[in-house]
């Protein structure tokens, strides 16, 4: 591979991420007509109930209590699954 290649790999990469944030961020913006607290703290950052940060452009999420960090198929499953709203 020379370095066309590797840029044209990374403009694909670039405009994947691009069509997916906009559907990744509804699904975690509906959250708060569940019950949950979704403050956006950037655009490629969210912040659930104080405790979660979620990032939608990779799918990883930080719980800020235990410092422990992982991915999600789905954020916003992961965070219905995980923070029960009663």
């Amino acid at each position: 591979m020379d370095s066309d290649d590797f840029k044209e790999m990374r403009e694909e990469q670039q405009k994947r991420r691009a069509e997916r944030l906009p559907i990744r961020q509804r699904e975690i913006e509906l959250l708060a007509s569940l019950g949950y607290k979704v403050e956006k703290k950037t655009e490629y950052q969210y912040r659930i109930n104080g405790t979660f940060d979620l990032y939608p452009i990779h799918n990883r999420w930080h719980h800020l209590k235990t410092n422990k960090r992982g991915g999600a198929k789905n954020l916003a499953e992961f965070i219905k699954s995980v923070l029960v709203i009663n």
